[in-house]
């Protein structure tokens, strides 16, 4: 089976106030004893298939090693972790290795290291270039830091390298956006993510805004924001092939598209999610609940979902209408009604949504891109006024 290896790591050297993920700072770290605990976890789940050295998990496609920042661990811990990973795992078919990584203690050692491991794709999260909108975000990098680490990971010799950017930012200046974007343009870097800021429940600046502290950035300056950047980066030669990334030929990230293409991943790690094709699941989100749950032998499995026919097939389209290149009539769009898919795609095309395209593909334009949760709304909208072709109802 072709899938994608997620295995995360909660440690940061520094917790940022909008981040939701699993984490923990690196002064209450226990590499040795997350390590102990991951290969627990991979001894567990071939287990429970019952299929010992043949299990589907044990050829992955492509890794993703994220968190947290991997790269704050020592160096020694990051190399004993990466040995686990070539001991552990058959690569021999491993199309894509990636790391998360942070410019701050992204030493050249790490960088060593990494690449050494098979690591052929770094995404290092620069988020800003500017020193307000760093400040805001609460990360301790600076603008030369960053650009400094870029330089030196393309040097050290990485395929592919990732920068990970936020707008829609307090603090943020057009100009400084927009100089930001040229300054990663004119260094190479191939890959760009770029995501609005979310107030994410349960963060600092969820509870800032709870309390009227803080007022987030008007919805039409990010759209604005968004312009910009599709514009400066499709100038550059740059694809826009995802809602949020953007790539030069040939520099696409094949893991995430696993996702987006919904082909089957298995997440290790405290909050990892897994999908095996037909039901989705979450490990403990609780990093010493994780810790307890594996070392006396549990699987920290939580909220294991079984998708319907109808789940997967509205999933199908609104991860299709998440890319670029759409989505297929005749196969995404099976489920629906003709007259249902007709009306609703006259409807995206006279809105810009959606481009002109042959009859047997819908393909979102820069703006439908921003809009697919919408454009995926609105099709679902217009198939509850009846039963679906060939999907039960859930």
């Amino acid at each position: 089976m072709e899938y994608g290896l997620y295995i995360h790591l909660p440690y940061c050297r520094s917790i940022c106030p909008y981040c939701d993920f699993v984490k923990a700072p690196l002064h209450r770290a226990e590499p040795a004893r997350l390590l102990a605990a991951l290969e627990r976890e991979r001894t567990l789940v071939v287990a429970a298939e019952g299929a010992g050295t043949g299990s589907v998990w044990s050829r992955p496609r492509t890794i993703y090693v994220g968190g947290g920042t991997p790269t704050a661990l020592d160096a020694g811990s990051l190399r004993r972790f990466l040995d686990w990973i070539r001991s552990g795992w058959d690569r021999s078919r491993v199309r894509e290795f990636t790391v998360e990584a942070n410019p701050e203690g992204l030493s050249d050692e790490k960088l060593e290291i990494l690449r050494e491991a098979g690591v052929d794709r770094l995404s290092l999260g620069v988020q800003s270039l500017e020193p307000a909108v760093l400040r805001f975000l609460g990360r301790i990098h600076t603008a030369e830091g960053a650009l400094s680490a870029l330089d030196r990971a393309r040097r050290t010799g990485f395929r592919t390298i990732s920068a990970d950017l936020m707008y829609g930012v307090p603090g943020e200046t057009p100009e400084g956006f927009w100089v930001a974007l040229q300054r990663l343009v004119a260094l190479g870097v191939p890959h760009l993510s770029a995501y609005p800021l979310q107030i994410e429940e349960g963060t600092p600046l969820h509870a800032k805004v709870r309390r009227g502290e803080l007022r987030p950035e008007d919805e039409d300056a990010v759209a604005e924001r968004y312009g910009d950047l599709v514009e400066i980066l499709s100038r550059a030669g740059y694809r826009h092939y995802e809602v949020s990334n953007f790539a030069l030929p040939g520099s696409e990230s094949r893991h995430n598209e696993g996702y987006w293409l919904r082909r089957p991943y298995l997440g290790l790690g405290p909050g990892a999610h897994s999908f095996d094709g037909s039901a989705r699941w979450r490990n403990e989100e609780s990093i010493a609940r994780y810790f307890e749950r594996v070392e006396s032998g549990a699987l920290p499995r939580e909220e294991r979902i079984a998708l319907t026919d109808r789940e997967s097939a509205e999933e199908r389209v609104f991860l299709a209408l998440r890319r670029s290149r759409g989505l297929r009539v005749g196969s995404h769009l099976k489920a629906f009604r003709p007259t249902d898919v007709a009306s609703w795609r006259r409807w995206a095309l006279a809105g810009g949504a959606v481009a002109e395209s042959r009859a047997g593909r819908v393909r979102p334009t820069d703006r439908g891109l921003l809009l697919a949760h919408d454009l995926a709304a609105e099709l679902f909208a217009r198939a509850d006024t009846g039963p679906m072709r060939g999907a039960d109802a859930g």
